[in-house]
């Protein structure tokens, strides 16, 4: 969910928000969204890095009151059952990450969507989305996907992707499908 309102407006012409504003962008972690988004305030205000820099903070404070294993568990009592295997591969990950008090989640993909089933389920903990390239050939043409799955995943909460790099040498059975 990318929440992408008017949400700083006053930073246009001040260099701080309004109560009201600040609690927007507050309430809008609490609620689940995954990107909150400054449109006029960093395009055209007097003040966008300090507009940038503000929501930042006000995203970090509100994050650190969330109780994390309460939302887990909310998601997966809102999950239809039975998951596919991808889902409970990224459930289970969230689960034993927060039962080992892991400080990161490691997930190797090839189009995003297990890193973004990973997030789905909130982990307290980053998640280092390693996307890997797909290498193809008919023998005369060798291509390699885009780094478009590393692009879509900024806007989700917690991923931080990073793009590897791919090898000749790779089988399909070394990474998800995903």
């Amino acid at each position: 969910v990318v929440t992408a309102t008017q949400m700083l407006e006053s930073m246009i012409k001040s260099p701080r928000p309004t109560r009201a504003e600040a609690t927007d962008v507050a309430n809008a972690v609490l609620d689940g969204t995954d990107c909150v988004m400054l449109s006029g305030e960093s395009a055209a205000g007097a003040y966008p890095e300090i507009a940038v820099k503000t929501m930042a903070k006000i995203c970090i404070e509100a994050e650190s009151s969330l109780d994390y294993n309460t939302i887990f568990k909310e998601m997966i009592r809102a999950t239809p059952l039975p998951m596919s295997t991808l889902e409970s591969l990224a459930s289970s990950a969230v689960r034993t990450a927060n039962k080992a008090k892991a400080k990161l989640i490691i997930v190797l993909t090839r189009g995003g969507t297990t890193a973004k089933l990973v997030a789905k389920y909130r982990p307290a903990v980053p998640i280092l989305s390693v996307v890997v390239p797909v290498f193809t050939s008919d023998t005369f043409n060798w291509s390699c996907s885009d780094e478009s799955p590393a692009r879509h995943s900024l806007i989700y909460r917690g991923l931080i992707p990073v793009l590897a790099e791919g090898s000749a040498k790779a089988t399909d059975s070394e990474s998800t499908e995903e």
